[in-house]
């Protein structure tokens, strides 16, 4: 792990976000998973998928979904371009679109893994901050008429309220292994606060991997290992 951090900083990254589904995941979160059921319900939608946004490692990652549609590839992602990035954290309304010929939808994950031909997209944002986006999908040429998306934005209200819920706490727990990994590295490879959270955010995009993830592992990297355990005596 530590090898894979000592490449230059880049401080001039541009903003390019990265959103995955993963269902196995995204299925997890059994509260999102029930408002998920009902938008997809009336709405006569066929999918709908909850992503939750990592600002610092610039990804969209799926915490909750609701599909009528068999999963062919379970795990997709796709890094997005940088006018696609700017309108998803600049987005502030309901937007709808025809993936197959509007270049802002088209590499949306559950677009890719089903071939959806509409697709719904509502920001989920808290006090201040983007939290997530909530997409709502077809797999027919149908667009979402004003009752659907007066449910879809409903719906997105309600998932915002809960990820701003929980979004304090689990940025309080993962904000204290994040900086306990920096520590590391400062100590590690003698640098500044700064340059280790560069260099972390920099692996983080590099590797598609969480900020979070990448700072267990370097914790438990420098965790001791468990003693070797006595074979018994008779």
């Amino acid at each position: 792990m530590a090898s894979l951090l000592l490449e230059p900083l880049n401080l001039d990254d541009r903003r390019r976000f990265y959103i995955r589904l993963n269902t196995a995941a995204a299925a997890l979160d059994s509260s999102l998973a029930i408002a998920l059921e009902a938008a997809v319900l009336r709405t006569g939608a066929e999918m709908a998928v909850v992503y939750r946004f990592d600002s610092e490692a610039g990804e969209f990652n799926a915490v909750a979904q609701h599909s009528d549609l068999p999963v062919c590839v379970p795990d997709v992602g796709a890094t997005l371009s940088e006018s696609i990035s700017q309108w998803l954290e600049d987005l502030r309304g309901l937007a709808q679109g025809k993936p197959s010929q509007d270049p802002f939808f088209e590499k949306f994950p559950e677009v890719i893994q089903h071939g959806l031909e509409r697709l719904l997209v509502a920001p989920l944002r808290g006090s201040e901050d983007l939290l997530g986006i909530l997409t709502v999908g077809r797999c027919e040429d149908r667009a979402f008429d004003e009752d659907a998306a007066e449910v879809a934005q409903r719906s997105a209200s309600l998932l915002a309220a809960a990820l701003e819920r929980d979004s304090l706490q689990l940025k309080l727990a993962e904000r204290k292994l994040v900086e306990r990994a920096k520590g590391i590295l400062q100590r590690r490879r003698r640098l500044s606060e700064e340059q280790a959270y560069f260099m972390l955010r920099n692996a983080s995009r590099r590797l598609r991997k969480p900020m979070v993830e990448l700072a267990k592992e370097i914790i438990e990297t420098r965790l001791p290992s468990p003693p070797a355990r006595q074979p018994r005596t008779a």
